[in-house]
């Protein structure tokens, strides 16, 4: 099943019946809004090797999930696969990225070629209930806003090379 349209793809990992752990998943409504056709936005609730089937033959990806928090619920950052592969988390989204992606140049899979990675700190990774807390609600279309000033960025460099 092709479900391919651009170049660029979102990737929101999350649970919107997990309480925060939802956050990219909203933040990924609103990108949707602000992009509509021009980037592909999935929201899945599911990892693993089905990344190499939902990442196969894009050429710039950014993953957007939650992260448990280490200071302040709530706090917005960027986090490299080299700190991705050496995290012990509990969120079963990131267990096997790093293993997809070698996984995908051994198979010689044609993978993105840029990988970002997008988090919201959050303090209840695992309580059940439906909607976000006060200070994940609050930071969360700043985290929207963050991950579309890199969208921007990708597609503005698009347009330069087409016009070049």
């Amino acid at each position: 099943m092709e479900t391919r349209k651009n170049k660029i793809l979102v990737l929101a990992l999350g649970n919107d019946i997990m309480g925060d752990d939802g956050a990219a998943l909203e933040a990924a409504g609103l990108l949707e809004k602000e992009f509509a056709d021009e980037i592909d936005i999935f929201k899945i609730s599911s990892a693993g090797f089905m990344l190499l089937d939902l990442l196969e033959g894009y050429e710039k990806v950014i993953i957007i999930d939650t992260i448990l928090a280490t200071g302040e619920p709530g706090k917005m950052r960027e986090i490299s696969m080299e700190e991705l592969s050496g995290r012990l988390s509990p969120s079963p989204h990131y267990a096997g990225l790093p293993e997809v992606i070698q996984l995908a140049n051994r198979l010689e899979i044609k993978f993105p070629e840029e990988i970002r990675i997008f988090v919201i700190e959050i303090s209840e990774p695992f309580e059940i209930r439906q909607g976000l807390s006060f200070p994940i609600r609050y930071n969360v279309h700043l985290y929207a806003e963050g991950i579309s000033q890199q969208l921007k960025q990708w597609l503005r460099e698009y347009e330069n090379l087409a016009l070049a």
